[in-house]
């Protein structure tokens, strides 16, 4: 997201006042990558379930393969 819309949405007069955004401490860079490197392990040890595979239309089957209609 460019910087002026980060401005605006947050309500900055200056881009300067970002720059409190832009430089963070080492202890917000660590949590920050523990707490990602957390939600991959997670994500690992539950994964989302498999989509369902689409159902055959019965109807379609029968045309298909010339059976009962």
């Amino acid at each position: 997201m460019s910087l002026v819309y980060v401005q605006h949405i947050l309500a900055h007069k200056y881009q300067t006042t970002l720059q409190k955004y832009l430089n963070p401490s080492k202890d917000e860079v660590i949590t920050a990558g523990l707490a990602h490197f957390a939600r991959l392990e997670l994500r690992r040890k539950n994964p989302p379930p498999a989509p369902l595979a689409p159902a055959y239309n019965p109807e379609s089957l029968n045309v298909l393969f010339g059976g009962p209609r």
